[in-house]
């Protein structure tokens, strides 16, 4: 072969080579530029899921914060409803006992016994809701309160009984002769009580006398109820006057304490969902 023949291959060698070269500098640039575009784009996966999971966890935390607060207005409104309706039955009472000095309609004395009927179910109801919102620490006290309230509310409603048959008997006494028979008789089983206490030995006499004088006032005077109320009452004390009435008022009051300070830990804590 001539020189311009070796010449011509080695030009088309040279040539092959070249183009080969650039091929394989083309691959490789192109497989750099993917596994930076494959590691640009985890990056931006990691960095869009990561973005996802904290805009995820502020919504919940903002659900939480808002339930927790929703939680904490419902017990509020539990916890004074209760409250008030606690209140409401021992006025409701007190006021039954007012009214019932006065010369009552017996249309008078049946919505006095419906007010405090509805007072004390108003009361179950706002206590069974606090016993459902919780905690147990305010459910406790809470029952603590309405059990003393539904005992005041029993001595308050005999109260308004006693009150009623005094105030009949005290309307009948100057013009009715039995009437005043029954109030001496009634003085005399006062003293009649107070001595047997002292001596340990009671008589049946003084509560005999009282029946004697009873039956003698006019037809419907007093009924049945409203002279036993009256025996009751002067033979001891008057229910709203007796030590298991005084005893039901400081149940209610250390109970309500127990209960506001419990509720008022329960509303301010900021642990609770």
């Amino acid at each position: 072969m001539d020189l311009e023949g070796i010449a011509a291959l080695t030009a088309a060698g040279v040539a092959v080579f070249g183009v080969l070269a650039s091929v394989l500098v083309g691959r490789w640039q192109m497989r750099a530029a993917l596994r930076a575009a494959e590691a640009t784009g985890q990056a931006g996966l990691a960095q869009a899921e990561a973005a996802y999971r904290a805009a995820l966890d502020a919504v919940r935390a903002q659900a939480n914060a808002g339930h927790r607060q929703w939680h904490r207005g419902v017990q509020r409104e539990a916890y004074a409803a209760f409250l008030l309706a606690a209140h409401r039955v021992r006025d409701v009472g007190e006021r039954f006992v007012v009214e019932s000095e006065q010369d009552l309609s017996a249309e008078g004395v049946r919505a006095g016994r419906a007010g405090l009927d509805d007072a004390l179910a108003a009361l179950k109801a706002a206590q069974t809701i606090v016993e459902l919102e919780g905690p147990d620490e305010v459910a406790a006290p809470a029952a603590a309160m309405t059990d003393a309230a539904q005992l005041m509310s029993h001595f308050l409603g005999a109260q308004a009984v006693y009150e009623r048959a005094w105030g009949k008997l005290g309307r009948l006494a100057g013009g009715s002769q039995g009437a005043s028979a029954l109030v001496d008789a009634l003085g005399r089983l006062r003293a009649g009580r107070r001595a047997a206490e002292e001596d340990g030995e009671e008589s049946g006499d003084g509560e005999r006398a009282c029946r004697v004088a009873w039956g003698a006032l006019p037809a419907g005077a007093l009924d049945d109820d409203e002279f036993r109320a009256l025996l009751e009452g002067w033979s001891s004390r008057p229910p709203a006057s007796s030590r298991a009435y005084l005893d039901s008022v400081t149940r209610f009051g250390e109970a309500e304490a127990r209960f506001v300070r419990a509720a008022k830990v329960e509303l301010h804590s900021g642990s609770r969902s």
